[in-house]
């Protein structure tokens, strides 16, 4: 008879082996749950709380932009400290602790517990240019409660998130500078940057000259003096420059893109128009093919003029004139000879709007027409707002023995001042066009 053995039974050293297991197993099991419940939790937390706080920052520098707008604090009185910056920070806060209570998160305007918003003004000298701004920075901290994660770690579950808007204040085009040529290549010839030349004797009041690429001073019998501002380039120079003055400096800074960046204006819903050859002419606004004229008196009512053919604007004789006007030109380009007086050419005020037309902008050509403005002046030549051709040339100059008057802004790839009189041109920020504010997210 076979003897049968029993098996012998589990010892006390096994079980406590399994128990060991299993309490490794739940903690880790426990430890998936968590990351996939809390984990979860903790990240969709972050995205409400990053929303909220990007909410709240854009809310803020949109109130700051506003304040800005309607009370006048522009470019040339943004000074950090004074009335107006105080109260636009104030208007930000204010409007950044409302959103972020509308989106649930109670803040204030101290950021020493990540929790809150603070305006910071600032002002940078960029050699070229002054950089002016507000940042509004917003922190907010949530804490997210748990379902398992406090098993295996005891603090707190916690998202500080962050959001900085900037905002920078109304500023005219290319920071106020008169004369701006944005061409950034090297001296070549006579073709490229700001070119001074001719017998002209050139008064540039307000703003100061300014050149992205290159200097060019084209003989040796022109004068230039600018008042109330410098004259610099980023690039190389070349000629006669010590008839300039103050004396160029060379500023190896471009002024930003941004700076020069502005919509152009629609013609959509304008009527297609023609010009009459014949008699003295009033045209409306609208949109024509060309407009020439050689004779008898041009006036142009107030309004928008676009200009969509290859010839441009012309006028050779007789007299033009036009009050509260923009002309647009999508593919020519501008000549207005010596011949004809006077000329009064006014661009458009602020109030009441003028759109489509632009305010403060009297030629604007669009971005990528590479045509010429060229406009001599003389004794009753009288211009006043923007000349904008961001891809063009423009070509000033006045009659021998003249004293013509641009009341404006000269914006181009390239500027060229030049002839035989005494010209003038004169810089007013009111005048002229002005940027509205402008945001960016920085973070």
């Amino acid at each position: 008879m076979k003897n049968i053995q029993s098996r012998s039974q589990p010892s006390q050293t096994e079980k406590g082996q399994v128990l060991v297991f299993f309490s490794i197993v739940l903690v880790v099991l426990l430890g998936f749950s968590a990351l996939a419940i809390d984990g979860g939790m903790l990240f969709s937390d972050r995205r409400h709380a990053q929303n909220a706080a990007d909410s709240a920052s854009l809310a803020g520098a949109s109130a700051a932009a506003y304040y800005m707008r309607v009370n006048a604090v522009n470019y040339n009185s943004f000074i950090c400290g004074t009335s107006g910056t105080t109260y636009t920070e104030v208007s930000a806060e204010l409007e950044a602790i409302s959103r972020a209570a509308s989106n649930d998160y109670v803040i204030d305007g101290d950021l020493s517990d990540n929790h809150g918003v603070d305006i910071v003004c600032e002002i940078t000298d960029m050699l070229s240019y002054e950089d002016k701004h507000l940042d509004v920075i917003t922190k907010i901290t949530r804490d997210t409660q748990s379902n398992f994660a406090h098993l295996i770690y005891d603090g707190p579950l916690r998202n500080q998130v962050e959001a900085v808007v900037r905002v920078y204040p109304p500023a005219p085009l290319a920071f106020g500078k008169a004369i701006v040529a944005l061409n950034e290549r090297a001296c070549s010839g006579n073709s490229y940057g700001v070119i001074f030349s001719g017998t002209s004797n050139t008064t540039v009041t307000g703003g100061g000259v300014w050149s992205n690429g290159c200097m060019t001073g084209n003989g040796s019998s022109f004068n230039v003096t600018v008042n109330d501002g410098g004259v610099g380039y980023a690039g190389t120079a070349t000629g006669t420059l010590t008839n300039i003055n103050p004396s160029p400096v060379h500023i190896p800074s471009k002024i930003p893109e941004h700076s020069v960046l502005i919509d152009e204006p629609s013609c959509a819903g304008l009527p297609n128009r023609t010009v009459p050859n014949t008699g003295d002419v009033t045209l409306q606004p609208g949109v024509y093919d060309e407009i020439k004229w050689t004779g008898g008196a041009l006036t142009l009512d107030p309004g928008l003029y676009c200009i969509t053919g290859k010839k441009g604007l012309e006028v050779n004789g007789g007299s033009v004139e036009g009050d509260g006007v923009t002309i647009f030109l999508t593919t020519g380009g501008v000549t207005i000879n010596g011949n004809v007086s006077p000329v009064d050419l006014r661009a458009p005020e602020e109030s009441p709007d003028p759109s489509p037309a632009m305010p403060g902008v009297l030629i604007f050509m669009a971005y990528d027409n590479d045509e010429t403005i060229s406009i001599t002046g003389n004794s009753t030549s009288f211009y006043l707002g923007t000349v904008f051709a961001p891809d063009g040339d423009l070509y000033f100059s006045g009659s021998s023995g003249t004293k013509p008057t641009f009341n404006t802004q000269l914006i181009g790839n390239n500027v060229e001042v030049s002839g035989g009189a005494t010209i003038d041109i004169n810089f007013n920020d009111d005048e002229n066009f002005e940027k509205p504010p402008y945001l960016d997210l920085q973070k």
